[in-house]
């Protein structure tokens, strides 16, 4: 039981959002609702920013620089 623990412990798939975690943790002094409030807020602006994005593509509007938005 402890090598099946030890081997999944190791799994990018555990380790990189604990990491994540706990790098977004520490500037907050480790207080749990302010970490929360800061995942709230970052997750609403991806939200925004994805409508804001996609809303043009799914009325139908132009899409010609879907791909590329650097272009000339």
């Amino acid at each position: 039981m402890k090598a099946m623990i030890a081997r999944q412990l190791y799994q990018p798939a555990v380790v990189l959002p604990l990491l994540l975690l706990t790098r977004l943790m520490v500037p907050h002094d480790f207080n749990l609702t302010q970490v929360m409030f800061v995942v709230m807020l970052k997750g609403s602006q991806q939200a925004f920013h994805f409508m804001c994005d996609a809303m043009p593509r799914l009325r139908g509007g132009d899409d010609r620089h879907v791909a590329c938005r650097n272009c000339c």
